[in-house]
């Protein structure tokens, strides 16, 4: 207790601000939602420190991750940060080394993190296995030369050819026009939070699944509708009977005030609901459309059926990676079963991270 503000400095400092988001709280408010208040009441912060200064930290979130038949006590490692001024001489590998002790000692049985930082990805390489299923990044951009005036990447002129390539193929092979009767078969609200009904939603979406954070009330609550979190929209798709079908979680991340960038931060329905998931997405994007987003995303396992469904509304892959590596800890027998299981049966969302970042360079489409 005390070293909250310093700490907030260290990450503000190395990440060139923090935790570029547009927020109406200080970062110091926003750290302590994410890592005080969250809903396994379990704080884990590693820090290195010299002469009472700290200069390198790393956060991890508690939570509870299904693999197999299993529900298990798990986190995800997020803000790692070391001082410019005391990089080289082995302060990330003593305090991931702290950090794992650190989860034996908690019970953890898996841990996991996701980066597309070409750094962390060298680092982790060596430590920790990749997950055995790709992850991609769906993007639907409504206007290349805007999306290359406000994000430039080298080479635009081959960008934008390989954009309006793939995009001429996709329409070809996906694209279909959405009928107003197959958007307005379900009923989609806008919610603040999410009710008692959503822990029976999540009960049957576990059975196909196996691998899947666990989507509590507390949990989702916490992630999504605590104003603290972020302005998300949670949209929530029910039958006439009024159970639920599914939910959508939607967030513009307004940090570049000149170019918002929008995410489809999280989209769930029930197994084989695919027309539900198809209606919370045509909902999706009137909302950025009507919000004047150019830039959407949207993460997913390759092959899921949820890739499908996107790509039919005009997403296509960014050819970006998004690593994932874990420590299996007590649980890895039971995860190398993964490898064996369809991708259909594998959920990842940007809503598993701790980040929507304000640029995702894009080099290549497909």
């Amino acid at each position: 207790m005390g070293d909250e503000g310093e700490i907030v400095e260290l990450l503000e400092l190395v990440f060139d601000g923090w935790p570029h988001l547009d927020l109406n709280l200080t970062p110091l408010e926003y750290w302590s939602w994410k890592y005080k208040d969250n809903p396994l009441q379990l704080i884990l912060i590693m820090l290195g420190i010299i002469d009472n200064r700290i200069i390198g930290c790393e956060h991890l979130i508690p939570l509870r991750i299904k693999i197999n038949d299993k529900v298990v006590f798990s986190t995800t490692d997020v803000d790692v940060a070391v001082h410019p001024d005391f990089r080289g001489i082995g302060v990330s590998r003593k305090i991931s080394d702290l950090s794992d002790a650190s989860k034996k000692e908690a019970g953890i049985k898996f841990a996991y993190a996701i980066t597309g930082n070409p750094i962390l990805i060298k680092s982790l390489s060596k430590r920790y296995p990749r997950f055995p299923h790709p992850i991609i990044n769906l993007v639907k951009i409504q206007d290349i030369d805007k999306q290359l005036q406000n994000i430039p990447v080298e080479n635009p002129w081959l960008m934008k050819l390989a954009f309006r390539t793939a995009k001429f193929f996709n329409d070809i092979k996906n694209t279909r026009k959405i009928s107003e009767s197959e958007i307005h078969r379900f009923h989609i609200s806008k919610i603040d939070s999410f009710d008692e009904r959503i822990d029976e939603f999540w009960k049957k979406v576990a059975n196909d699944y196996n691998f899947m954070v666990e989507r509590s009330q507390i949990y989702l609550n916490w992630r999504y509708c605590d104003p603290r979190a972020g302005d998300f929209v949670v949209n929530l798709v029910e039958d006439d009977e009024y159970r639920i079908l599914g939910y959508s979680v939607l967030r513009i991340n307004k940090y570049l005030k000149k170019y918002p960038v929008g995410y489809i931060v999280d989209l769930l329905t029930l197994p084989n609901y695919l027309d539900a998931a198809n209606a919370l997405a045509a909902d999706a994007l009137s909302y950025f459309e009507n919000n004047d987003v150019n830039l959407v995303n949207y993460q997913v396992v390759k092959g899921h059926p949820y890739e499908h469904v996107l790509k039919k509304h005009g997403f296509l892959d960014s050819k970006i990676k998004l690593h994932l590596f874990y420590n299996p800890f007590g649980s890895g027998d039971a995860f190398k079963k993964l490898k064996e299981i369809p991708a259909g049966r594998i959920f990842v969302s940007w809503g598993d991270h701790d980040v929507l970042p304000v640029k995702i360079p894009s080099t290549r489409m497909g």
